[in-house]
């Protein structure tokens, strides 16, 4: 599947001491979800285009604006209900035959295994397909689309003249279902087509089931712990929190361009509230040309920390053979093989020295010191916050199964190094303040919930709605964990997700011009400006202000371990 770049790039206002140094959020690589597919793989299938935008080209100067005394915006809060969910059982199977064909598009009995009189063959963009039906209700539809070819080839459906997917299909011998989860159809008559892209396929029926998992969906992660059991409680406190209010509550994020909160700072303009998560990147941390723009990230995760946001990280890790340049983090602008840097040995324990000598006498590969140098960068940013008592959202080697990012060649090796990367950050870096949050977003990339604590999704192109199927998917693997939209493009209507059941634990919305106009101000290209407001003054949403003390839960998580270490001495003298 074809992964769309997409490029999220601001020239934005430093630290008063970094006057003049500009920095962006960088291209990055997000699932694009219009409707997710659910294959045999338990892959995110997503429709999207290659497109690679030049980084002078993506650069949107953001004009610096003089300090001025500002009125504060309020709006009343609104609330939201849920529109009541219908299920009625359906279940039809419309034979492809019986749908209208164009072009070189034919029937055929020749292909075994077909149902009913025969199937259509030969449909690509040269021949188009459709079938019309009709339901009983508006509600949610599983639609199994039964294919197959002859070449690897390309395809996607409509829906009433709306795009839902693509999905890719091998060369095969028999017929393949591919279904497309929980969209919702409408009462009546309905057009489902399907949109060639490449090679040629048959398609023999097509399968529609009202689906109850959305009216079922019920989120929970009550009573979860962190991976790390040496957390400290300042992260216990801000995981129990969104544990609790996983399924009732959503914390709005933003991501923030490198050094700055711009991002979030407009948010707070425009809606009179602020994120309670401000999202940033430790990209520079590992090269030495953009030192200055380093600390000031820090610096402003520290400033935004005290206060009072929830502070989360991403890393996108350059390569490490080429740490300055910022597209070398895309595996076709990187030589870096992490393959070769896979190792038997538990150089996750060991000092750089050691490590420099095994890599010396042979016993590493030079890949594999390259990979323990970053991480030790990396974690001697980390602990700066750790040290000021921060908690931090720690998300890397995000989007690993989509292949764009260096990281994401094998997924084998990809396990390899974030088990790595854990067992060094907590073990002998003692960062016992993460929160681990895998985003790899394949079930086949899976770390393992002893080596996570949150799971979560870049959503783009999804439009609205709340993206219930994805967050399904994720809960199919999460062991009851919290499930996070890490990035999106459009925030989802607060309504959709109230409808959806699609509580999301937080959402991220991506900074730079998908918030960000060419005039400083708020983009309306991804996001209605009174979508804004609304989804940040609502009863379902989560802002700074409305975030709990957490010093002073991480004391009452300490007194309540302490009680319960206290009542099991107990229990155990009197047995």
């Amino acid at each position: 599947m074809k992964m769309r770049f997409i490029s999220a790039v601001i020239a934005a206002v430093l630290a008063a001491g970094l006057a003049g140094c500009g920095k962006e959020i960088q291209e990055n690589t997000e699932v694009s979800v219009e409707q997710t597919v659910l294959t045999a793989d338990e892959d995110i299938v997503t429709d999207a285009e290659d497109t690679l935008t030049n980084e002078e080209e993506a650069l949107t100067p953001v004009p610096v604006e003089e300090e001025t005394k500002e009125e504060v915006k309020t709006f009343s809060e609104v609330k939201i209900k849920p529109a009541e969910l219908k299920y009625e059982k359906f279940d039809e199977v419309y034979q492809a035959e019986a749908g209208t064909v164009s072009g070189s598009a034919t029937g055929a009995v020749n292909r075994k295994g077909y149902k009913g009189d025969g199937y259509v063959t030969n449909i690509s963009d040269e021949a188009d397909w459709s079938v019309t039906f009709e339901v009983p209700g508006e509600q949610y539809y599983n639609i199994t689309l039964t294919v197959a070819a002859d070449e690897l080839s390309e395809g996607g459906i409509s829906l009433n003249g709306s795009k839902i997917s693509e999905f890719t299909l091998d060369k095969t011998e028999k017929f393949e279902g591919r279904t497309f989860r929980n969209i919702k159809l409408k009462k009546g008559e309905n057009k489902l087509a399907f949109i060639p892209v490449s090679g040629r396929m048959d398609i023999d029926c097509v399968q529609v089931t009202a689906s109850d998992e959305i009216s079922k969906l019920k989120l929970t992660a009550a009573g979860g712990s962190l991976s790390d059991k040496k957390a400290e409680y300042n992260a216990k406190a801000l995981y129990k929190y969104l544990c609790d209010s996983f399924g009732s509550k959503i914390l709005l994020a933003q991501n923030d361009t490198i050094g700055t909160s711009y991002e979030s700072e407009l948010i707070r303009k425009t809606t009179g509230k602020s994120p309670a998560i401000r999202l940033g990147d430790m990209m520079y941390v590992t090269g030495s040309e953009h030192t200055e723009q380093a600390q000031a990230e820090v610096n402003e995760a520290l400033s935004r920390s005290a206060g009072g946001a929830i502070i989360g990280y991403m890393w996108n890790w350059t390569s490490p053979n080429k740490p300055d340049d910022s597209e070398s983090v895309y595996a076709e602008n990187s030589d870096f093989d992490i393959t070769k840097a896979v190792t038997k040995e538990d150089v996750a324990a060991l000092d750089i020295e050691t490590l420099e000598n095994m890599a010396e006498s042979g016993g590493i590969t030079a890949e594999c010191l390259q990979l323990m140098s970053d991480i030790d960068k990396v974690s001697a940013e980390l602990e700066k916050l750790r040290d000021e008592g921060v908690p931090v959202l720690w998300r890397p080697l995000q989007e690993a199964s989509n292949g764009l990012y260096w990281w994401g060649k094998d997924a084998d090796a990809y396990i390899w190094l974030w088990k790595t990367m854990y067992k060094r950050m907590t073990e002998y870096h003692g960062l016992h303040n993460l929160i681990w949050v895998w985003s790899a977003q394949n079930a086949n990339w899976f770390v393992g919930g002893e080596y996570c604590d949150v799971l979560s999704a870049d959503v783009y192109g999804g439009g609205k709605g709340g993206q219930a199927s994805t967050l399904l998917y994720l809960q199919s693997i999460s062991g009851g964990k919290p499930i996070a939209m890490s990035e999106c493009d459009s925030m989802p209507l607060i309504q959709n997700m109230a409808d959806e059941h699609a509580m999301w634990s937080y959402i991220g919305q991506w900074g730079g011009s998908y918030i960000v106009g060419e005039d400083g101000g708020l983009s309306q290209a991804y996001n209605d400006e009174q979508d804004i407001i609304t989804m940040y003054n609502n009863d379902l949403t989560v802002t700074m202000d409305k975030l709990p003390d957490f010093m002073t839960m991480a004391e009452e998580v300490k007194k309540a371990e302490g009680k319960a270490e206290s009542e099991k001495k107990d229990e155990s003298k009197a047995e």
